[in-house]
């Protein structure tokens, strides 16, 4: 399970002040949303629409450097995915990739399936030491 990592010194920087208290929360729950659905830092346009003023909170988040629109230029962001309209700036810098994701999601699966068969095997000698 990803999580959204978020700067502990955030809460005293700049472009937080700037983009306001509800923009920042509308930029939070999208980063959940963007890890748990691992989108890699883009935000669809009706995750945005969905929330009250959500149009304008995103344009704070645009204005204080956070998010990108659709068509943005900064070379270190990729562009948002088609039908989608923000992408948060620098997201592979902060957050984990697709790739990093996926490689933890196989780890963990394997892990949990020999941990299972480590306590199914644990329960057929325990069966057989009854017997």
């Amino acid at each position: 399970m990803p999580w959204f990592k978020v700067d502990d010194k955030l809460h005293g920087h700049p472009k937080a002040h700037k983009a306001g208290l509800a923009a920042m929360g509308l930029w939070a729950l999208s980063g959940s949303y963007c890890s748990e659905y691992v989108t890699e830092g883009s935000v669809p346009l009706w995750y945005v629409t969905g929330w009250p003023r959500g149009r304008q909170l995103a344009d704070r988040l645009v204005a204080a450097g956070f998010w990108h629109p659709s068509g943005h230029s900064c070379e270190r962001c990729p562009q948002p995915r088609e039908g989608d309209s923000w992408q948060f700036h620098d997201w592979e810098h902060f957050q984990q990739t697709k790739d990093e994701i996926e490689r933890d999601r196989a780890f963990n699966r394997e892990r949990q399936k020999r941990f299972r068969e480590k306590r199914r095997d644990a329960r057929e000698d325990g069966m057989r030491n009854d017997a």
